[in-house]
């Protein structure tokens, strides 16, 4: 069965409205090489594992290397669904576990170069997805552009990664002062990947909540952290995720409390309240806008 097949063979089991329970979360980082992407594939992995219907949205339009990490090919693409007679299920590929996945494409004059028009029913055809899903997890551009910030507005939680390097934590901090003052309710949590202990890992988040505090009046989330791992390098290198290569390393044990936090089985901070959602159809209507074609 093709991978088509199977997810309309998907949705005809699933029934009733999932819109508003459907749960998205956006993966970013305020500069690039801190492990964003790989970060975003196993948490997504971790949920499937249980039991989650997940779809990793890969929107670095132009950037986008999901689908090297996953072993596959890029396939069909968003910028697809502009064909006529392309359905929605026609660009989604079918990964590890079940998973699914859309990639951004690498090809960004192409995608700068649809109409609106073209654009819309791109965006028309992913509301067909609705009723398939429990997440959709966002690999974002890393950085400060306009299309990312719109994006990251428009998710239920955002997972901002950094790492220990000052640099990181710089950008990191940059990330997190844009986004506040563009958005003050957003619900910002901190990854902190390749610490070499739990208390660097903790430290490193203190700095950003003590900085956040003290210039911007707010406080982020811990999310969680994930060890350095040598796993996490041949893994890269076979282009198959750490949490199947290696699933008792320590980098995957960490992503799979990642997961279980997402998921509300682990409190992060006992006095939040859980974040609202904004269902499928505000999702896509915003993505629409963050690719600046709205």
């Amino acid at each position: 069965m093709d991978q088509a097949s199977e997810l309309r063979k998907r949705m005809a089991h699933r029934s009733g409205p999932r819109g508003v329970s459907l749960k998205t979360a956006a993966v970013t980082s305020g500069k690039g090489g801190v492990g964003k992407s790989n970060v975003a594939v196993n948490v997504a992995l971790a949920l499937q594992q249980e039991h989650n219907n997940t779809l990793i949205l890969d929107t670095d339009v132009g950037f986008a290397n999901v689908n090297v990490l996953l072993g596959s090919g890029a396939g069909r693409t968003l910028l697809d669904l502009a064909q006529p007679g392309v359905l929605a299920s026609d660009v989604v590929q079918t990964g590890p576990l079940g998973i699914s996945w859309i990639s951004g494409g690498t090809a960004l004059p192409d995608w700068i170069q649809l109409s609106r028009d073209q654009v819309k029913v791109c965006f028309d055809k992913l509301m067909d997805l609705e009723s398939t899903l429990d997440w959709v997890i966002v690999d974002t551009g890393a950085g400060l552009s306009e299309s990312s910030l719109h994006l990251l507005e428009s998710v239920d939680q955002i997972l901002l990664v950094t790492t220990p390097e000052p640099t990181a934590l710089a950008d990191a901090y940059a990330m997190i002062k844009v986004l506040v003052r563009r958005s003050p309710s957003a619900r910002i949590r901190i990854v902190v990947n390749r610490c070499r202990t739990f208390s660097e890992g903790i430290q490193t988040f203190q700095r950003l909540v003590e900085v956040s505090k003290t210039f911007l009046s707010f406080e982020p989330g811990v999310m969680g952290y994930i060890l350095e791992d040598p796993a996490v390098g041949r893994a890269v290198f076979r282009q198959t995720p750490f949490l199947l290569s290696a699933p008792d390393s320590r980098a995957a044990q960490c992503v799979r409390q990642i997961a279980r936090r997402l998921m509300g089985g682990e409190e992060v901070a006992p006095a939040e309240s859980p974040p609202s959602r904004r269902g499928w159809r505000e999702f896509i209507w915003k993505l629409q806008h963050a690719l600046g074609r709205g």
